[in-house]
């Protein structure tokens, strides 16, 4: 997509740059790019060009890894600071540089709730991570012929790790974080009334995980949208007609549609 800049050229940029994955629409990446949406700040968006890319294939160092210290994305740059990689810092940072629409609520028990529910859907056995598990989980076991082909699930397990513990309790907790979800909404549209927060725009770039936005809306490859499209029982019926309305809703009120790839 041409208004990708090379990872090369994103290290030697000025000003808000972030590293991204061509045609993938992961859910910490899209929120990212939410949220300096909603502030109207310009960012320059990157990922790895055909150069690169081949350098990678050769045996080189991924271009990525080579700026920041890791392959993950997103990668987060501001003029010569420190990079940023982690969800609430990328906030943290957007917050600084348009305080307004501000994205965290001001009363601090609102922010504590809203920070809290935040991690539950972005962090460490969070809804994303736990999905990411159950995804490795298909793969590994061959109960799904849509599973993330097995080289590719062996680096992510590397990667992220891919502790029994950690597997076997995924589907529950994202469950229990789905319920946690759907009784936090209650009958605003919005997680906090009628103000929009950082939640929402997580919540509904991570339910992509689970029940991606039409094709028109949120183009990728089929390939892609059959790995992202759960088929877990359990967690569509947790998923209630609330939840996936707000999704919905982000998207159409306030995020880019269609979502740019």
């Amino acid at each position: 997509m041409s208004r990708f800049i090379s990872i090369a050229e994103a290290r030697a940029a000025s000003g808000l740059r972030m590293a991204c994955l061509r045609a993938i629409p992961s859910p910490w990446t899209e929120a990212a790019k939410g949220i300096f949406h909603v502030k109207g700040l310009h960012c320059q968006y990157a990922a790895q060009s055909a150069d690169e890319v081949a350098v990678e294939k050769a045996g080189g160092e991924n271009a990525i890894a080579a700026w920041a210290g890791d392959s993950s994305i997103p990668v987060v740059a501001f003029e010569n600071e420190p990079l940023r990689t982690g969800y609430e810092e990328i906030l943290l940072l957007a917050e600084r540089l348009a305080p307004e629409p501000s994205l965290i609520p001001e009363d601090p028990r609102e922010r504590a709730k809203m920070f809290g529910l935040s991690r539950e859907v972005c962090g460490e056995l969070g809804v994303g991570w736990c999905l990411r598990l159950l995804m490795l989980k298909a793969s590994f076991d061959h109960s799904d012929e849509t599973s993330v082909p097995a080289s590719a699930a062996g680096r992510l397990a590397a990667k992220y790790g891919f502790n029994p513990t950690d597997v076997r309790q995924a589907e529950d907790r994202v469950a229990g974080i789905l319920g946690l979800l759907d009784e936090a909404l209650g009958e605003g549209p919005c997680f906090f009334g009628d103000r929009l927060t950082a939640l929402d725009i997580y919540w509904a770039t991570m339910a992509n995980l689970l029940t991606p936005l039409d094709e028109d809306l949120l183009p990728m490859s089929g390939y892609m949208r059959k790995v992202y499209t759960s088929r877990n029982e359990r967690l569509l019926e947790a998923l209630t007609p609330a939840l996936r309305e707000h999704q919905q809703r982000i998207y159409q009120d306030h995020l880019e549609l269609p979502v740019p790839l």
